[in-house]
């Protein structure tokens, strides 16, 4: 079967750590990026020394679409900054190609039904570049829980808890600095928005435990937000050497801490934090209880009845080997070995697409589940706005 012709959109960081992975992968012909950098030929060329260099298309926002013009292409990734993405992926779409999206938050409630309305129109696939769904331990979790280990899942806990800030702040204490790096457009949404900013990490394997969109359904949110600006006030003061009081003229809207209540029609309840501006070590927060036992990420351990020791933990390393996933027996080693810095979970994530696309392997998550996920951050935001639960939406 031909390699899946390529394209990317996007060649930032997250876009060119993408490429080296593809090129890894002999299921992949890269032969065209689009990115608005003036350097993109110089990158392009140091990450493909050697090999044959794709089209390059660098001249302005909208140079992707001649891009989609010129080529044919089988597959568009899509890792361009947040705001950019429903275009993107709609004209590609319309121009006959799949599409891989990298994950975030909707921007607006009528973003993702947008997409599904175009992939459907163009019969085709919008596949959700999520990571987290590939990881060994949740896939293995989702294996257990599939057998039956853990019993009816009653509560999960998931989200995104990562220390943004020497993103969103510079040394000198200067707030979304205008330098071409990711805090030029990721740090507005601080200034503009409160609520789950970031859900899919977090929300995507917990959805997956459930059998959201497929045999549950999330029925409402709620959502609450601890006050707006504290934590960047606070680093802003710390770099800049200012009093706290001299640097509250910068107004923040979105809140440190961001808790949604997700409830399911099954009476299942989803916790979900968004938590990026307070100093603390990453965490995706994971836990998954069930009628017969639970699994803790964090503390990498799992307490099931009448197997683990009354009352104590035990470490999850003999459960994760057991219950391994086909993906991580037959891909593992080639993984760890070209995808250290996500521990094998992107290159699983990029192998399987491949053999998605040609028709070998079933990629685990659609279109409609990303619409799931993302519709977090618009409705989170409208409970926190109206102080209630609100109905939650079916794609």
């Amino acid at each position: 079967m031909k390699n899946i012709r390529t394209a990317i959109i996007g060649a930032g960081y997250r876009g060119r750590y993408l490429i080296t992975l593809l090129q890894k992968i002999n299921l992949f012909d890269i032969i065209a990026v689009s990115d608005i950098s003036p350097n993109l030929s110089e990158i392009i060329s140091q990450l493909f020394a050697g090999e044959k260099i794709p089209k390059i298309y660098n001249s302005g926002t909208d140079d992707y679409r001649r891009m989609l013009n010129e080529n044919t292409i089988d597959l568009v990734i899509i890792a361009s900054p947040w705001h950019l993405h429903k275009e993107q992926t709609i004209e590609a779409l319309k121009s006959g190609c799949h599409v891989a999206i990298e994950v975030k938050g909707a921007l607006d409630i009528d973003e993702y039904p947008d997409i599904i309305h175009e992939s459907r129109q163009n019969k085709k696939q919008v596949f959700p570049l999520e990571n987290t769904l590939f990881r060994n331990d949740i896939l293995a979790i989702n294996n257990m829980i599939h057998a039956g280990i853990f019993g009816r899942l009653v509560f999960l806990q998931g989200g995104y808890r990562h220390d943004l800030t020497h993103i969103l702040i510079d040394q000198t204490g200067n707030f979304g600095v205008q330098n071409g790096s990711e805090s030029e457009w990721r740090s507005k949404y601080y200034k503009t928005e409160n609520g789950d900013l970031y859900p899919t990490h977090g929300l995507a394997p917990l959805c997956m435990f459930l059998g959201i969109n497929h045999t549950d359904y999330i029925k409402s949110i709620t959502s609450f937000s601890t006050k707006p600006g504290l934590g960047l006030h606070a680093c802003m003061a710390k770099r800049n050497g200012m009093k706290y009081t001299d640097i509250q003229q910068h107004t923040f809207r979105m809140g440190d801490v961001v808790t949604s209540i997700l409830q399911t029609d099954s009476g299942a309840q989803i916790n979900l934090l968004h938590d990026t501006t307070l100093p603390r070590p990453r965490s995706l927060n994971y836990e998954v209880q069930g009628t017969n036992g639970i699994w803790n990420a964090e503390k990498n351990a799992i307490y099931i009845d009448g197997l683990s020791p009354f009352e104590e933990w035990e470490p999850e390393d003999k459960y994760i080997e057991q219950y391994k996933h086909r993906f991580w027996q037959q891909w593992e080693s080639e993984a760890l070995r070209y995808d250290g810095h996500h521990q094998g979970m992107d290159y699983i994530m990029l192998r399987v697409l491949g053999e998605a696309l040609q028709g070998r392997e079933n990629y685990p998550a659609t279109l409609e589940d990303m619409a799931t996920w993302a519709a977090v951050s618009p409705y989170s935001k409208i409970s926190i706005q109206k102080g209630t639960s609100i109905p939650f939406p079916h794609f």
